[in-house]
């Protein structure tokens, strides 16, 4: 930009024409008239209209990384379809919890109810609404991902269970939903809890998704982790009603 003006003030010419917006005489270069002020302001729209793309591509980026599936890219709280109450608490309990992400807390978050009552949904828009408003991680992941990822380490010498626990705990946020769904497994719940027990020392904050009453998944965590979980405040969202996925 400054090469453009030293070039303005070396070969323009002034003229007594006005600019019809800032009122000051207009220069010509090369046959053409024009306003300095006209042309700076057209510099730094340039510069900000690509900031800003910059900024939404940045932005996309971070959501493909984020683990969640296609289906969920775009759910947000805007289009969370409220039908009552109990998903009317169910969004500002969420959109609270985002917001002490954003400002730098670590609580934890309980998504308990039956099948198809937007729980995903939720998690998906908390997410998005923390990527979009801070420069906080979250990540998406299925208990049976992470379950099956840090078995196959078992297997594979290029990958350690203690780098895997280590990359789960990095996460200013994790997702972690199906909770008892294919987790019953000795071994494989073992491995799901190891990364809570890695998250709770790390101060991180932990979503998690069931279908488990409140009572069995307290039963589930074990006294210790359902202790843990408690520490730094956790919100308990219960979603129960009609399945919205049958129900279309």
């Amino acid at each position: 930009m400054n090469a453009l003006f030293k070039t303005l003030q070396i070969d323009a010419e002034g003229t007594e024409t006005l600019c019809p917006s800032h009122h000051t005489p207009m220069i010509e270069i090369a046959g053409h008239r024009l306003c300095k002020l006209c042309a700076k302001e057209t510099v730094h729209h340039s510069h900000a209209t690509y900031e800003n793309e910059l900024q939404q591509r940045l932005l996309q980026q971070k959501i493909n990384n984020s683990g969640l599936n296609k289906r969920y890219m775009d759910c947000g709280f805007k289009n969370f379809l409220i039908e009552g109450p109990a998903q009317e608490n169910a969004v500002k309990q969420c959109q609270n919890f985002a917001q002490q992400i954003i400002c730098k807390h670590n609580p934890n978050l309980l998504m308990i109810g039956t099948p198809g009552t937007g729980k995903t949904h939720l998690s998906a828009a908390t997410i998005r609404n923390i990527l979009h408003n801070s420069a906080q991680s979250a990540r998406y992941v299925t208990s049976a991902e992470i379950a099956q990822k840090m078995m196959d380490t078992w297997s594979d010498s290029s990958k350690s269970e203690k780098e895997l626990i280590h990359h789960f705990s990095s996460f200013d946020l994790l997702v972690i939903d199906e909770y008892g769904l294919h987790d019953r497994h000795e071994k494989r719940l073992e491995m799901v809890h190891k990364v809570l027990y890695s998250r709770y020392d790390q101060m991180k904050s932990t979503l998690l998704i069931s279908n488990f009453t409140l009572q069995t998944m307290q039963q589930d965590l074990g006294v210790r982790l359902w202790s843990r979980l408690h520490e730094n405040n956790l919100i308990v969202v219960p979603c129960y009603g009609e399945d919205k996925r049958i129900s279309k």
